[in-house]
């Protein structure tokens, strides 16, 4: 098996989106092969900030995988990875996995309501190829086959419908997240008790 890597981000708490400043959350690759773990790495993200492809650029290019699986396109909020661009630059081909299928009609509409770069965001989005079910799932396929991106899928789903990959990033990421709300919690009640 080639080397995979998944990519997920930390989440975050809806109201931070808000904000006047956004903070920033992490974008966390899996590097995966022969049913394991062989590194994470970590990079952080403006919450609906454009810096996700750089980001992700930045990681690949410190530890080239063979092929990129990712659950979506957006990140932290509507930060939106340009996975045509990704593959375009590196050659690396791209699997998004999707549970559903997107309401693209809610989504530009959300965009064009809350970003003044909103064209440029539609732009990316518009730019992803057709998207194909297959089992329980959809998927886009960037620079590799359907055939060869299903067997790939098929290969790699252990437990549940998502590739290991993207869903062990899925862990690490909800665990980061958990964490950052206890130590929040933890913050706030030891403010409150000076």
């Amino acid at each position: 098996m080639k080397l995979v890597v998944g990519i997920d981000d930390g989440g975050f708490i809806p109201l931070l989106k808000f904000s006047k400043h956004k903070p920033r959350i992490p974008l966390v690759a899996v590097y995966y092969k022969n049913y394991r773990i062989i590194d994470v790495i970590f990079r952080s993200i403006k919450i609906d900030g454009l810096d996700g492809t750089n980001k992700l650029l930045s990681i690949i290019n410190r530890k080239r995988p063979d092929l990129i699986l990712s659950q979506g396109v957006t990140f932290g909020g509507f930060n939106i990875i340009d996975f045509v661009e990704v593959n375009k630059l590196t050659g690396i081909p791209v699997i998004v996995i999707l549970d559903r299928l997107p309401n693209f009609e809610r989504i530009f509409s959300a965009i064009n309501k809350h970003f003044k770069d909103a064209n440029k965001r539609i732009t990316i989005i518009k730019k992803l190829p057709k998207i194909i079910k297959f089992k329980d799932i959809y998927y886009e396929n960037i620079g590799i086959e359907p055939l060869k991106a299903e067997k790939i899928i098929g290969n790699l789903t252990i437990f549940g419908k998502i590739p290991e990959p993207i869903r062990l990033a899925h862990l690490i990421c909800r665990s980061i997240f958990n964490l950052n709300k206890i130590l929040e919690l933890e913050y706030q009640s030891f403010k409150i008790k000076i």
